[in-house]
């Protein structure tokens, strides 16, 4: 996955905020769990740092899974700082949020889930779906690429084989002595 996840994957930023995920030795069998999707997961415990992180980055695709009591918090943030923001809230009582989750287009694109395994597979499912639109793009700058070389060559060619019409001073002190070009060989 390493290589493919650089070129497909290296805008995509995944942030998981939340007060036991975050600390290192808690959770570790699960974090491994979402850590194969991916190694673009930065883990957070604390809202300011989190916070501080995503406004130093730019120009990616965010994927923020959200701790329940910290959304309130981080959402207006995320929708303020990126275009197609995807936000998951991991919570026990979903339909504590659920009112105010309709709000927000980053959280209708992620949803509200209370079991682990229903988020990783969302998560999964999306990191697939976005991975499928890149690799649609790339293919057709690959193309437009590809085109536009075989138009330069054809230039090249053409550029090659026409008459050179151009005259060149072969005494720089003497403006009546020119030499026409002469064609390539």
């Amino acid at each position: 996955m390493g290589s493919v996840e650089k070129v497909v994957g290296s805008d995509i930023v995944i942030i998981w905020l939340d007060d036991h995920i975050g600390q290192t030795n808690n959770c570790t069998e699960l974090k491994q769990e979402f850590e194969s999707n991916t190694t673009n997961i930065y883990l957070f415990h604390d809202v300011d740092q989190c916070i501080n992180f995503l406004q130093s980055i730019r120009n990616k695709k965010l994927f923020c899974i959200t701790q329940g009591r910290h959304a309130q918090t981080i959402t207006p943030h995320i929708e303020n700082l990126f275009n197609s923001p995807v936000v998951y809230i991991f919570c026990l009582h979903v339909s504590a949020l659920a009112e105010w989750a309709q709000n927000y287009d980053c959280i209708l694109a992620g949803g509200i889930y209370d079991h682990e395994r229903d988020l990783l597979a969302r998560l999964t499912q999306d990191l697939a779906g976005y991975a499928a639109i890149k690799a649609q793009e790339y293919n057709f700058k690959r193309q437009a690429c590809e085109e536009w070389a075989e138009n330069l060559t054809k230039n090249a060619k053409r550029f090659r084989t026409e008459q050179c019409t151009l005259t060149f001073s072969t005494d720089p002190t003497d403006d009546n002595k020119e030499t026409p070009c002469e064609q390539p060989e």
